[in-house]
């Protein structure tokens, strides 16, 4: 079994948008989750997951505060999230934001 760090970004995100999609025969573990506020003004920004083998989506955070010039750490080193083959994370804000998420995949 391999185990490989990647990172997957996204900027200005203001609309729906998949940031990081778990390839097929693939487990990760989501080991961080950071939105950057870089608008200029304070926004708000939401964050989903979406388990495909049931179809649910949950949310990890929702229209959470974000000051302008700053971030918000979703997940860290505090906690983590485990996803399986072809799960979602999908991020909205409300004012351009710049979106990471480090993974680690197993195959």
């Amino acid at each position: 079994m391999a185990n490989v760090f990647k990172n997957a970004v996204a900027n200005n995100v203001t609309t729906v948008t998949t940031v990081y999609t778990v390839p097929v025969a693939t487990t990760a573990t989501v080991i961080g989750l950071v939105i950057a506020n870089d608008s200029g003004a304070d926004t708000t920004a939401t964050v989903e997951v979406t388990d495909d083998s049931s179809g649910i989506t949950v949310k990890l955070c929702a229209s959470t505060p974000i000051p302008a010039a700053s971030n918000l750490n979703v997940l860290n080193t505090n906690n983590r999230l485990v996803l399986e083959a072809e799960d979602l994370i999908k991020v909205t804000a409300v004012a351009a934001c710049d979106v990471i998420v480090s993974v680690m995949e197993m195959t």
